[in-house]
């Protein structure tokens, strides 16, 4: 026996050991991944200078130099901020490539940018220099990547090299424990015990399954009845639009999502629409959810603009620590049919017009809760009569691996909505698309759909 619990021992400890192990990769992982994004802004940063200042050599208007002066006052941030990435992650190889772009960006801001701001005409010279300047800046960013993608493979390499550790010492294991079970034949009073606490560990383990299922069916009702709670909508009536909705829970138990919508009347002409997506499940996805979506409603009673709301939001959850969220806010103009959005890296909008086919909009921009300036910006796009607007969260198009294929499916559902003279587009959608699949995540789906003559009727509306 004390053989026994010596090899459980060693295994619960290698187990131990390889669980910090796969944490701390995926951990670095994450790390590395936002200083390769770091990195990207850098480049983009030196690019954002260079583009304002060869537009000022050409036209020769102050407006272009205003990408010129964001990157200057930008630049020097994500230098500091890759140089502490490469220093907590190791990576002291890329801090001379670092110290040369820094170098780099400075000679072409004294030597090439300040002598064409000054200049009162076009200098080809001073321009092939720059470009030489910025092509050895792109060098540097692009070695420090490298470098950062080589970390990443070690750290996979040293989490697969512990996994194999486990593995070896688990086979030694199993034959040591045959060889153990069969010296232990011989004495029945113990094979006697053995099994008697096998029977009682086996028993308590069922106890303990039953506790954790009945935890978790408790859990699930809570969050089902938060859910329906938060998840009631009420959408608006009006002549020129018409809305629909419809709300698909995952088949599968574990999931208890934070997908949802909104549709609110800010104005006689005006309508707010919302979508959005909590990461995880449970409780706390729910509550999240309810979080983010007043804070939406709110901020967009306030703030003219999608872009602006989700930049409101966004702090808000940032400073709570909240989990990541992704969103469309966007306002529907009834009388002049102008679709105004901005996207927090949700799925992008899909359009139908009559006589065309559907069409994936612009998206884009970091999630909400990711970062505390991540710029996003407002799409406008002018819909014409008879159009139809369909939002989703992406378990409509992520039921399985091929997310291509997805997206064909719906665009093509959405084709056949816009085409029939349903009043439900929404669940048109989700029969047509789940006809003969699993829901394997929440789905949310709102419907706009414009009607033929929605400038008449907003017309009308305001005459009476």
């Amino acid at each position: 026996m004390a053989f026994m619990l010596l090899i459980v021992a060693s295994l619960i400890a290698l187990g131990l050991f390889v669980r910090a192990t796969v944490s701390k990769a995926f951990t670095d992982a994450e790390r590395i991944r936002l200083a390769r994004t770091h990195v990207a802004m850098m480049l983009a940063q030196q690019l954002d200078e260079e583009t304002g200042v060869r537009g000022y050599a050409v036209l020769r208007l102050p407006l272009m130099l205003e990408p010129y002066y964001g990157g200057r006052a930008s630049l020097p941030l994500y230098m500091r901020r890759v140089r502490a990435d490469l220093t907590d992650l190791d990576v002291p190889k890329a801090l001379p490539e670092l110290r040369d772009a820094a170098s780099t960006n400075y000679r072409w801001v004294h030597e090439v940018a300040f002598q064409i701001v000054r200049s009162h005409r076009r200098r080809p010279a001073l321009e092939l220099r720059g470009k030489l300047y910025v092509d050895r800046f792109r060098a540097d960013t692009d070695a420090i990547d490298l470098a950062l993608a080589a970390r990443t493979v070690a750290v996979n390499a040293r989490a697969q090299q512990a996994v194999l550790w486990v593995g070896s010492f688990a086979v030694a294991a199993v034959v040591l424990v045959i060889v153990a079970a069969l010296l232990f034949t011989v004495q029945q009073y113990r094979l006697g015990v053995r099994l008697e606490r096998e029977r009682a560990a086996s028993e308590e383990q069922r106890r303990r399954a039953a506790a954790a299922r009945a935890a978790y069916e408790t859990e699930k009702r809570i969050a089902d009845v938060l859910q329906d709670a938060f998840g009631e909508r009420l959408l608006p009536s009006l002549p020129a639009v018409s809305f629909s909705a419809t709300y698909v829970p995952a088949t599968e138990q574990t999931k208890i999502g934070g997908d949802w919508y909104d549709a609110l009347q800010l104005s006689e002409d005006r309508v707010l629409v919302a979508i959005g997506d909590v990461t995880g499940h449970g409780i706390d996805a729910v509550v999240a959810m309810n979080k983010a979506r007043q804070l939406l409603i709110s901020y967009a009673l306030l703030d003219a603009t999608p872009a602006g709301v989700l930049e409101r939001v966004n702090f808000d959850l940032v400073r709570g620590k909240s989990p990541l969220i992704t969103a469309i806010c966007g306002v529907i103009d009834t009388r002049t049919r102008e679709f105004v959005y901005a996207c927090a890296g949700h799925p992008p909008p899909v359009l139908v017009e009559p006589h065309s086919h559907a069409k994936l909009l612009d998206f884009g921009s970091l999630p909400l809760g990711v970062a505390v300036k991540p710029g996003y910006r407002t799409s406008r796009v002018q819909l014409a009569a008879g159009a139809m607007l369909v939002l989703y969260t992406d378990g409509l198009i992520e039921y399985s691996r091929d997310l291509a294929q997805g997206e064909a499916a719906l665009l093509e559902a959405a084709e056949a909505a816009a085409e029939t003279p349903t009043p439900d587009p929404a669940a048109q959608i989700r029969d047509r698309i789940f006809r003969d699949r699993k829901v394997t995540d929440d789905v949310a789906i709102l419907t706009v759909r414009f009607s033929e003559n929605s400038v008449g009727a907003s017309l009308s509306r305001r005459i009476a």
